[in-house]
């Protein structure tokens, strides 16, 4: 009697490693708005106000393209997992802040609580979507 394997619906273990793709994507992201508000600012009379807008829009759009990365590959749970990404993203942008000497601000706890907001969103997006 021949026995059929059962395929698994879902990857199972993959999670750190989506994590950190995810991490990748939206650092390469953010590094590519920061490119294109460096040039705008040298370039164009943008002042530096409109360009660290432009900078925090562009983060956000990264964090919500990792997130859907991440819930699209992780296929299930996707508050959870895009959640996960984007706060694993904004401690990496705080843990930068730190070694710039940028410091720490009451700030920080709330752009923390926004980075799994917007990674929560992401992530079922990517989920629904998938």
């Amino acid at each position: 009697m021949a026995r059929r394997k059962r395929k698994q619906a879902e990857p199972t273990g993959v999670a750190p490693l989506t994590h950190l793709k995810g991490l990748a994507f939206a650092l390469v992201l953010t590094a590519i708005f920061v490119i294109i508000a460096t040039l705008l600012l040298s370039v164009t009379s943008l002042t530096e106000i409109w360009a660290r807008w432009l900078v925090v829009l562009g983060g956000a759009v990264a964090i919500l393209a990792a997130s859907y990365r991440a819930g699209a590959s992780m296929g299930k749970a996707g508050l959870i997992n895009g959640g996960v990404t984007g706060l694993i993203y904004v401690l990496a942008i705080l843990i930068l802040a730190l070694l710039l000497d940028m410091g720490l601000s009451a700030r920080s706890l709330i752009t923390l609580v926004i980075g799994f907001v917007l990674g929560g969103f992401g992530g079922v997006m990517g989920v629904n979507n998938r």
